[in-house]
């Protein structure tokens, strides 16, 4: 593990703190020297000490944000918040889904995010939009400036554990400064429809990708032509379904790819077993391990018709560097694959220990994609 291990013996946590929350603190989200100290206090591998001292850490600086919001310091109390709402986020992590404390935390961590944005310089607007006589939700952040007009756009979503919120501290922002407008979105088995309304993941998930495609295209200010897919983590197989099966994508990168969720994660990293049985809605081993055959790409992505690129890391504990290699080889071209090792940085899980780099290396790829030009898509 090409990483500081802060928990020794525990590498979830080590992986969580390291990857999750000290990258968060490097784009505003938290303070690493608190975190420090919170970390400090937290009794190693007691859960309850985890979830204790991140929720209390969450509550000071909710507390702080609601105070200075008070004395007119609206700067100093959105940062409060954000920082709070990345402390309750973490909170609630290893909690198993049927604790109630888990969706408390993460309705806490929602609320936080909430009431930071009114003091962003670029707000997002809050969105839904249809899905199976229901709905999505999630943010849309337009671009400044020029690019506001007509723009291009991406659609973004995480993986088994990632929340839409997050995803402003993993690449929306600079997404926004290469002149895409960003919807971050909780698809089924995310966010608030897994916690919320109990929508688990579907190994379908072209179908939910296409909701949010129907969204983007139904936008003035959207240049249809001009949408791109980021899937990470999870979302990795997530969009690798996105890109073989819906039409209107001009472009897709699967960050962390994801083959075969039985063979590349749930057998490969047992710890995570818990999260994706509950993720999937499954009741027990046997039943997660029928229900995750149907979650494969295998035959899938010979349909792709943009350009894909694959990047993974080497070293990649959590899902297995063999899944970038077979989405690889049955992808069509164009296609792109880039390996990060320990050596440059990049490694491990998402390239976490080294997104300096490997941020900017997608999405430049991602607008120089869109950008080339190709015979225009013709809807129907």
């Amino acid at each position: 593990m090409t990483m500081f291990r802060y928990f020794p013996g525990h590498d979830g946590w080590s992986y969580h703190f390291a990857a999750r929350i000290v990258n968060v603190c490097q784009m505003g989200g938290a303070d690493f020297h608190r975190c420090h100290r919170v970390a400090e206090r937290i009794a190693v591998g007691d859960g309850d000490s985890w979830f204790r001292e991140w929720n209390a850490a969450g509550e000071e600086r909710e507390a702080t944000a609601a105070a200075e919001l008070a004395r007119g310091r609206p700067i100093t109390a959105r940062e409060a918040y954000l920082h709070a709402h990345n402390y309750f986020r973490t909170a609630q992590f290893f909690l198993p889904g049927s604790d109630p404390r888990k969706a408390a935390a993460y309705l806490r961590c929602v609320d936080c995010f909430h009431a930071a944005l009114p003091f962003f310089d670029n707000p997002p607007e809050r969105v839904t939009f249809p899905f199976e006589g229901s709905h999505l939700s999630g943010y849309y952040w337009r671009p400044l400036g020029a690019a506001r007009q007509r723009h291009a756009a991406i659609a973004y979503l995480g993986g088994v554990d990632i929340i839409s919120e997050e995803l402003w501290f993993f690449a929306a922002r600079q997404m926004l400064e290469r002149g895409f407008g960003v919807l971050c979105f909780d698809g089924p088995g995310m966010g608030e429809p897994l916690r919320v309304r109990g929508v688990h993941a579907r190994p379908d998930y072209e179908v939910a990708i296409s909701a949010a495609v129907d969204y983007l295209v139904a936008r003035p200010d959207v240049d249809a032509q001009k949408i791109a897919l980021v899937g990470q983590s999870m979302g990795g197989y997530y969009g690798g379904r996105g890109a073989a099966m819906e039409p209107r994508l001009r472009a897709a990168i699967l960050w962390g790819a994801c083959y075969d969720m039985l063979d590349d994660i749930y057998d490969f990293w047992p710890a995570v077993r818990p999260q994706i049985e509950w993720v999937i809605g499954a009741t027990s081993e046997a039943d997660a391990r029928d229900k995750l055959k149907a979650f494969t790409l295998k035959g899938v992505l010979k349909n792709a018709k943009c350009p894909v690129m694959v990047t993974h890391g080497e070293d990649d504990t959590l899902v297995a560097v063999q899944a970038a290699h077979k989405t690889y080889a049955d992808l069509p071209e164009p296609k792109h694959l880039r390996i990060w090792t320990g050596a440059e940085g990049g490694g491990i899980h998402l390239m976490n220990d080294n997104r300096t780099d490997a941020v900017p290396y997608m999405l430049d790829w991602l607008r120089e994609e869109v950008d080339r030009p190709r015979a225009a898509t013709v809807f129907p």
